[in-house]
């Protein structure tokens, strides 16, 4: 009588094994359904300035769950059927940086309804935010009216001018935007400075505080905060980095302004030297916002 070597008869044993755990059914709760956004755009109402914006992400809750946060245009799979409460933040780039993403607390949450479908996609198409109502505007310029909120300081070297730019037009689409503030610093011998004319008294207990800035620099810039109290200091908040094109920023005061509780009230200033190789540094700034609760 002839016998199989016992190493053939297990290896036969094993595919069997495989040939039945292969023909496990999948569970209808690990088929997913999905949903997909495409694009977003803020509204902005007529005493908030620009609507230029700069959400990068999608934050995505259903029934109050939090499914992920996915970069734009989005298609992301959800482990629900049915009918679901969807709810939608905007998120940024926190100081610009793309490793700290978060929800920006300033633009409205979207609440939706939907019902999933397993293997079906639930398409919102473009979504548009508006400011959370309730946000204080604590100061804007959009350079537009020939008197300034913002001007050199007595330490500058260089001057801020107001200047003229039709390329405004097709950065900033659909705005009545003509203007922005412009500084050349020929040599790095020389320093740059300019802050707002006003002081304000902002949150000092942890609250979210922000600035909004549109940009274009082909040279470094700092944006900071000055601390009035019994005597005035500068705090640097944060180094913007050089952009050939508008680009768009916010910046977190909220860390500099709970640092600083005991202060009566702060001014925000920009400041640079010429650190590039380029002939001269150029740097252009628009649509300032500072935002608060």
């Amino acid at each position: 009588m002839n016998h199989q070597p016992l190493h053939i008869d297990l290896l036969i044993l094993f595919f069997l094994v495989l040939l039945i755990g292969g023909c496990k059914k999948t569970s209808i709760d690990e088929i997913p359904s999905y949903i997909k956004i495409d694009s977003i755009s803020l509204n902005a109402g007529s005493l908030q300035g620009t609507a230029s914006q700069k959400i990068t992400d999608t934050w995505v809750y259903t029934d109050n769950e939090l499914i992920g946060a996915f970069e734009l245009p989005a298609k992301f799979p959800v482990l629900k059927s049915g009918s679901s409460q969807l709810s939608v933040f905007a998120g940024i780039k926190l100081n610009g940086i793309n490793e700290t993403r978060v929800p920006y607390p300033f633009y409205q949450q979207l609440n939706k309804t939907v019902t999933l479908e397993r293997e079906k996609i639930t398409d919102l198409g473009h979504l548009k935010f508006g400011y959370v109502e309730g946000t204080k505007f604590a100061w804007q310029e959009d350079f537009e009216q020939y008197n300034l909120s913002i001007d050199s300081t007595s330490r500058s070297e260089i001057n801020l001018v107001r200047a003229f730019l039709p390329e405004l037009a097709s950065a900033f689409p659909f705005e009545t935007n003509n203007y922005a503030a412009k500084i050349v610093i020929p040599d790095d011998t020389l320093v740059f400075e300019c802050a707002s004319h006003d002081s304000f008294k902002l949150p000092t207990d942890g609250s979210s505080v922000f600035m909004e800035l549109n940009y274009k620099s082909n040279n470094p810039f700092t944006v900071g905060l000055m601390i009035n109290g019994s005597f005035t200091s500068l705090r640097q908040v944060l180094v913007i980095n050089p952009s050939s094109t508008w680009n768009k920023i916010y910046i977190n005061f909220t860390p500099t302004l709970s640092a600083n509780s005991g202060s009566s009230s702060f001014r925000v200033f920009f400041t640079a030297r010429k650190s590039t190789q380029e002939e001269k540094a150029e740097i252009f700034f628009d649509n300032i916002k500072v935002l608060h609760f």
